[in-house]
C-alpha cells in the first residue's frame, strides 16, 4: 500500500516485491549507481504493469499518458511514474539534476523541469529523448551549455532556457537539435558568443530571444552563420546595445524577418543603411532607447511596416511627414517620452492606413494640432492618456469615424470648449457595461457606422476652475459646459457691434473728406501750371512788337512774367500782338 502522506509505495512484479523509502530521504543519498539499479528495477516492474506508481502530491493520467508534479516539494526526478508518459510536468519543485533519471521515460513529447535549482545539465541526460518536441528548463542555475549537452534531441522543436545564470555556450552545444524552431535565451548573462558557429546547425530556427543579457552590438557574425534565412523573430531587448551598424543584420539571413525587438537598450544612432535588408519586416520595436530624433530616413526603406514603438525615446518633437512612406503602418506608439513637447499637424500624412495611435504620458505635450489625424481614414483607436492638455476641440478627431477614445489623466480646465467631451461621457454613461463592438476590416460601411465610439470616463477629471478641482467630468453639471446666451446678452452685444461700426465708418468719411480736399487744392493748382506750361511750349517765345498810339508816339516796352504770363510795364497798356 501507498502512503499519501510519506510518500512510501510498494510494487509486485514477478512475485518480487519492491518496497520504497520515503523519496526525499531516499533519492538524495542515491549514488548514480543506485540509480541505475532502481531503474532497472521499476523497467522490470512495467513489464507486469505499464501503468506505473503516482508520487503523494502529483497528478497522474494514465488514459492521456501526462503527469503532473507541479510544486510536491520533490528533490529529484521521480522514477516510477509509468514508463509510456508522453507529458511530465515538474516544476516548481528542488531538483538539483536529472542525471540518469530520464532515460526511463524514452516517449517524452513534452518535459518541464522549470523553477527547479538545476546548476549544470552534465552530458548524455536526454540521450534517450529523441521524441522530445518541447523542453523547459527555465528559472533555474544553470551556468553553461557544454558539448553534447542537449545529444539525442533530434526531433527537439521548443528549448526555453530562459532566467538561468547562463554566461557561456559552447560551440557544438546544439550540434544535433536540427530541427529546433524556437530557442528562448533570455535573461542571462551572455556578453557574447565565444564562436560565430555556435548556432550553425539550427536550420530550422525561426524565432531568437536573446532579451535581457548584457550584450553590447548586434551578433551579426553570429546570425551570419545560421544556414537558412528561416528567422522570423529576433528579440534582443533590454541589453547594451549602443549602435545599429550598416551590416547589424545580413540581407541572406534576414530576407524573412517579421518581428525585430530592441527594446531598452541604450541605441542613440541607426546607420542609414541599418534596416536595408529587412524587406519583409512587420513589427519593429525600439522603444526605451537614447534616440533624439525620429530615424524618418531609416525607418522609410520599411515598406511592409505594420507596427512601430518609438516610446521611452529622447525626441523633442515629431516633424511634418515623420514616418514617411510607412503606408502600410497600422499600429504606432509614441508614449513615455519625456522631452515632447510638439507634434506637427502633418506628421502622420503618409501613413494612410493607421488603426490605432497611442500617444500616453508625455508630459511636456500641452496641445494637439487641430484636424492632425484627417488625413488617416482608416484611423479607430486613439489613446492620449496623461499627457498636459488643458483642452481638446472636437475638430482634432474624427469622431464620425473613431471606436475608442482615451483622453483621461489630462489637467483639464471644464469649461463651455470641452462641451462635446461632456456629451460624449453622457454618452458612454448611457451605454453603461455593455461590451464593446469590434469591427471587422471586411465588414461593410453602413454596420460600421452602428458601431458606437466608446469613451474612457474613468480618470477624465476636471483640474480647472478651482471649484471642480478633481471632479470626474460626468458628474460636472450640464450649465456649466454649455455656451448659452440670453436676449439681454445679445443686445447688449449688438449694440456694442454697431457703435464700433459706426465709429468705424466715422472715420473712414474724416480721412476721406481731409484727403479729398487738399487733393483736390493740388489738382488744381498742377491743372493751372500745366495747362499755361503748355500754352508757352506751344507759342514758343514771345514777339515783341510796337504799335503806335493815336498821336504817333511809340514806346518800348518788355514783357515781365507774373504767374506764367507776360504783362507790360508801360504806362499804357498797347494793343500787343503775339506773332
Amino acid at each position: 500500500m501507498e502512503d499519501e502522506g510519506q510518500g512510501w509505495g510498494s510494487h509486485s512484479a514477478g512475485g518480487v516485491r519492491f518496497h520504497l523509502q520515503p523519496w526525499s530521504t531516499w533519492c538524495s543519498s542515491m549514488t548514480s549507481q543506485h540509480i541505475r539499479i532502481v531503474a532497472v528495477a521499476v523497467l522490470l516492474a512495467s513489464i507486469t504493469s505499464a501503468q506505473g506508481m503516482c508520487p503523494a502530491r502529483c497528478y497522474c493520467r494514465d488514459d492521456t499518458l501526462q503527469a503532473s508534479c507541479a510544486d510536491a516539494g520533490l528533490e529529484v526526478v521521480p522514477i516510477q511514474l509509468n514508463p509510456d508518459l508522453q507529458e511530465i510536468d515538474l516544476h516548481g519543485n528542488r531538483i538539483i539534476n536529472v542525471d540518469y533519471t530520464l532515460r526511463i521515460y524514452q516517449n517524452l513529447r513534452h518535459l518541464d523541469i522549470s523553477i527547479n535549482k538545476i546548476g549544470y545539465l552534465g552530458k548524455h541526460n536526454f540521450e534517450l529523448q529523441d521524441k522530445l518536441l518541447v523542453l523547459n528548463i527555465s528559472r533555474n542555475q544553470v551556468v553553461a551549455l557544454k558539448k553534447g549537452v542537449f545529444k539525442g534531441l533530434k526531433s527537439l522543436r521548443t528549448l526555453d532556457l530562459s532566467h538561468n545564470e547562463l554566461q557561456e555556450v559552447e560551440h557544438s552545444a546544439f550540434h544535433e537539435t536540427v530541427q529546433l524552431e524556437e530557442l528562448d535565451l533570455s535573461h542571462n548573462k551572455i556578453t557574447s558568443f565565444y564562436d560565430d558557429t555556435v548556432f550553425k546547425t539550427l536550420r530550422m530556427l525561426r524565432v531568437l530571444s536573446l532579451t535581457g543579457n548584457e550584450i553590447l552590438e548586434v551578433p551579426s557574425a553570429v546570425f551570419k552563420h545560421l544556414p537558412n534565412p528561416s528567422l522570423e523573430v529576433v528579440e534582443l531587448s533590454n541589453n547594451l546595445i549602443g549602435v545599429l551598424e550598416e551590416r547589424s543584420f545580413p540581407a541572406l539571413v534576414f530576407k524573412n524577418l517579421q518581428i525585430l525587438k530592441l527594446a531598452a537598450n541604450v541605441i542613440n544612432d541607426v546607420h542609414g543603411s541599418s534596416f536595408n535588408s529587412l524587406h519583409a519586416l512587420s513589427h519593429l520595436d525600439l522603444s526605451y532607447n537614447n534616440l533624439s530624433n525620429v530615424p524618418t530616413q531609416q525607418l522609410a526603406k520599411l515598406s511592409r511596416l505594420t507596427e512601430l514603438n518609438l516610446s521611452g525615446n529622447a525626441f523633442n518633437v515629431i516633424p511634418p511627414v515623420a514616418f514617411q512612406s510607412l503606408f502600410q503602418l497600422k499600429v504606432l506608439r509614441l508614449s513615455w517620452m519625456p522631452y515632447l513637447h510638439r507634434i506637427e499637424s502633418r506628421a502622420f500624412v503618409d501613413n494612410i492606413h493607421l488603426e490605432t495611435v497611442v500617444m500616453n504620458d508625455n508630459l511636456y505635450v500641452t496641445r494637439f494640432p487641430s484636424r492632425i489625424f484627417f488625413g488617416n481614414p482608416h484611423l479607430l483607436h486613439i489613446s492620449l492618456r496623461r499627457n498636459s492638455l488643458t483642452t481638446l476641440d472636437e475638430s482634432h478627431f474624427p469622431l464620425d469615424r473613431l471606436r475608442t477614445l482615451d483622453v483621461s489623466g489630462n489637467p483639464f480646465n471644464c469649461n463651455c470648449s470641452l462641451l462635446w467631451l461632456w456629451k460624449l461621457a453622457e454618452q458612454e454613461s448611457s451605454l453603461g457595461d455593455s461590451p464593446i463592438i469590434s469591427t471587422n476590416e471586411t465588414s461593410q460601411t453602413n454596420q460600421e457606422e452602428t458601431v458606437p465610439l466608446r469613451l474612457t470616463v474613468d480618470d477624465l477629471r476636471c483640474d480647472m476652475p478651482e471649484a471642480l478641482h478633481g471632479t470626474l467630468l460626468i458628474n460636472v453639471p450640464e450649465s456649466t459646459v454649455r455656451c448659452d446666451t440670453t436676449w439681454t446678452t445679445v443686445a447688449v452685444v449688438t449694440a456694442f457691434v454697431l457703435a464700433l461700426f459706426a465709429a468705424f465708418c466715422i472715420v473712414l468719411l474724416l480721412i476721406g473728406t481731409e484727403r479729398s480736399f487738399w487733393t483736390c487744392g493740388r489738382d488744381k493748382e498742377q491743372s493751372h501750371s500745366n495747362t499755361a506750361e503748355t500754352h508757352r511750349l506751344a507759342t514758343g517765345p514771345p514777339v515783341l512788337m510796337l504799335m503806335p498810339d493815336k498821336q504817333g508816339y511809340m514806346e518800348p516796352w518788355v514783357p515781365v512774367p507774373v504767374n506764367n504770363e507776360y504783362m507790360t510795364t508801360s504806362r499804357k497798356s498797347p494793343h500787343i500782338v503775339y506773332v
